[in-house]
């Protein structure tokens, strides 16, 4: 399938025409609150950020659209990457930062900026352990994540995202920072200082009612990308259309407006990230695919057809040349034991609906998924030869190829692409500022995570989102702090 190119000048206007701001109309009513820093989006960067910022001894209110907290970062599987010499030598994984780097440059196709990739890979085991220092503990297996191309994934104990919101929130409460739930960002506040654009505070809407906060130290952008901006999405990419998404209703990249309007810069909208979703939107996601090492995907014939731990870009077109873009995951018994208890529940859910299936021998199963009993017994019988081997027919790398499948009972579920992540957005420097059309910074204007580009180039490594949310957090609260 082609993609259509959208030249760079057309950006603006599809992102501008596509968003719905909430209207603002200064009165003399309108609340005001004032405070050192404002944080936009309570997700990963957000929190990280209010923290650090906190840590310096500055005042922070953060702004959340939704009425609960966490964004984006809330449904994330929690996976995040780091070398870890501790835990990677115990189970014999060799890794540098060197790398990760080149990995992470290389996945992106070359196009990433290569100072904030030093930046994330520097900084990554040191912000797992300040995560640490906050009660949110890992597991000592360090996995490869789909499409995370080598296995320095680490796993929170308490799974999936809900455990990071859960316990930096809770941190925010105990430093005294507010979290303002139901309350969208409009625009945000300038003065003109020694002839400069300053950022000065954010403009907002709080049940229909405007409302001011003033930030004397800076506005931090935390606001998650557009993947729930359908309408936008299906324009950069035409492909797209009717996919669903596998995140939170949130991230539909309204502030994107309000920053081109003080002169920020945006870039690489196009580059639009899909992951394995649901078939129907009962959950974020369904699948057993969080652990390259326990699944393999197969078509509606029963084939395997691509090297599972490949990168996203490639798995996505993968699927989508699939007959009507639908795949199964499968995994055995141990494959399913070593999933968190959330997707195990999904794997229930999915079985309640008729798209998710389990069986005590393979022929069952295939009977189960419609596919032919032959066809998915070969797979299963090549893959483990190749697991025997270290030789896969498909290119899978010979560390994917160490656990068999082949213990009853067997679970599958169907799946297609859905829209999982954006990689274009604002334009930061490695101290997280934002950068207006000429590359100048702006004025105590600061931005982290999936709202800003640069890290990913083209396309994003698994386990790299909730990190380089974390890392560019850190460094935006630590900006905002002791910028003067």
């Amino acid at each position: 399938m082609s993609k259509t190119i959208i030249s760079r000048r057309h950006l603006c206007f599809l992102f501008l025409s596509s968003l719905l701001l909430p209207s603002f109309t200064k009165a003399s009513s309108t609340t005001t609150y004032e405070t050192d820093i404002v944080v936009i989006g309570s997700g990963a960067a957000g929190l990280a950020a209010a923290l650090t910022a906190a840590e310096f001894g500055k005042s922070v209110i953060i702004l959340e659209k939704m009425p609960i907290i966490g964004g984006n970062s809330l449904l994330s599987t929690g996976l995040i990457n780091a070398p870890d010499p501790e835990r990677q030598k115990q189970l014999g994984i060799d890794d540098s930062k060197e790398l990760f780097f080149q990995q992470t440059y290389e996945a992106g196709h070359r196009k990433g900026n290569t100072e904030l990739i030093k930046v994330m890979v520097d900084n990554s085991l040191s912000t797992v352990q300040w995560l640490e220092k906050y009660g949110i503990h890992f597991k000592d297996e360090v996995i490869q994540i789909y499409g995370g191309i080598w296995p320095r994934g680490h796993n929170p104990k308490v799974s999936h995202g809900r455990g990071y919101v859960n316990f930096l929130s809770k941190a925010c409460k105990e430093k005294g920072i507010p979290i303002k739930t139901n309350t969208q960002a409009a625009g945000f506040i300038t003065e003109s200082r020694d002839g400069k654009k300053t950022i000065t505070g954010v403009r907002a809407v709080l049940n229909n009612a405007p409302i001011e906060f003033k930030a004397n130290s800076g506005v931090i952008i935390a606001t998650g990308g557009f993947t729930a901006n359908q309408k936008l999405c299906s324009q950069l990419d035409p492909r797209l259309k009717n996919m669903k998404f596998t995140g939170s209703p949130c991230a539909t990249g309204d502030i994107f407006k309000a920053v081109e309007e003080v002169g920020g810069q945006l870039k690489d909208l196009e580059e639009i990230q899909c992951n394995l979703g649901p078939v129907q939107k009962f959950s974020h996601r369904s699948g057993y695919h969080t652990d390259v090492k326990r699944h393999i995907l197969v078509n509606n014939e029963g084939k395997r057809f691509v090297a599972e731990d490949g990168l996203r870009d490639v798995l996505r077109d993968a699927v989508l040349s699939q007959p009507e873009g639908e795949v199964f995951i499968l995994v055995d018994s141990d494959g399913f034991q070593d999933l968190s208890s959330r997707f195990q529940q999904n794997g229930a859910a999915s079985e309640s609906l008729g798209y998710g299936w389990k069986a005590n021998s393979v022929k069952e199963l295939a009977e189960k998924m419609k596919v032919s009993p032959a066809n998915l017994e070969e797979a299963l019988s090549q893959y483990n030869a190749a697991v025997d081997s270290k030789k896969d027919v498909f290119g899978r790398e010979a560390w994917m190829l160490v656990k068999k499948i082949e213990k009853p009972p067997f679970y599958a579920t169907k799946a297609r692409m859905a829209i999982h992540y954006t990689m274009g957005g604002i334009v930061i420097d490695t101290q997280a500022r934002v950068l207006d059309k000429d590359s100048q910074p702006i004025e105590h204007l600061y931005a982290a995570g999936e709202a800003t580009t640069g890290v990913h180039g083209t396309n994003r490594v698994g386990g790299n989102g909730i990190l380089d949310a974390f890392v560019f957090g850190r460094i935006a609260g630590e900006s905002a702090a002791t910028h003067k």
